[in-house]
């Protein structure tokens, strides 16, 4: 009788091990699911990005990018010492974004999509963008991060706010708090999905068609052929 309550005792044990280890492989399972993609599938558009243009433009140009690195600043049209290299290898280089922006966002045929790529070590002029943004200044407040790529410590970040008169204390706010961290966390794993391995990169496309890759601060000329072959 003794021998059989051992028995049976030993059984009940070893089942709630196997359910509590079958709990564990489940948990892993949907943390390694949630955080790492393994299926690849990605957001090219997150709810939050940044639009400039016409919404309802069936053609997405999707960039994601860096503030702090120089072939982003070069295809924003603004790092002129490597625009100036770019442009001995090739005479008829030219800026890709202003281009684009001219031809085909302010045409109302192409948006254009802001994404989050902070890889050179320092978020912070990426978070204060998206507090910009909060106070629907995003693509000003950009435009003067690109513009003076050699000033992005918190305290010029904090200036740029008060050039475009914004709410400073709530600009500070955010900024201090880094209340978008999960944001850019979340563009960061779209990119790390759609394998992106360096900054700029951009699609091009729609989900319906499919989007084309560019990587690089290509010439203009490259986005101008993908661009009208899918309009």
């Amino acid at each position: 009788m003794v021998e059989e309550n051992k028995e049976e005792k030993t059984i009940v044990i070893k089942k709630k091990l196997l359910i509590a280890i079958v709990l564990v492989i489940i948990g892993l399972l949907v943390m390694f699911f949630v955080f790492f993609n393994p299926t690849g599938k990605a957001e090219y558009i997150s709810s939050d990005s940044p639009i400039l243009g016409n919404l309802n433009a069936t053609m997405s140009v999707v960039e994601f990018s860096d503030y702090e690195c120089p072939f982003c600043q070069a295809s924003e049209g603004t790092n002129q010492e490597v625009i100036a290299s770019l442009k001995q290898n090739d005479p008829k280089w030219e800026a890709a974004v202003p281009k684009i922006i001219e031809e085909y966002v302010n045409t109302g045929k192409v948006k254009l999509v802001f994404r989050q790529y902070p890889v050179h070590g320092n978020n912070n002029p990426a978070l204060a963008s998206k507090c910009a943004q909060e106070q629907d200044k995003f693509w000003e407040y950009h435009k003067i991060l690109f513009e003076n790529y050699n000033a992005l410590t918190d305290n010029d970040l904090k200036k740029y706010a008060v050039d475009l008169n914004l709410n400073l204390s709530q600009f500070n706010q955010c900024l201090d708090s880094k209340e978008y961290e999960d944001s850019i966390q979340n563009d960061l794993n779209d990119g790390q999905a759609l394998g992106i391995s360096g900054t700029p990169t951009f699609f091009i496309g729609n989900e319906e068609i499919g989007y084309e890759k560019i990587v690089g601060a290509q010439s203009f000329s490259a986005f101008k052929e993908v661009i009208d072959s899918k309009l």
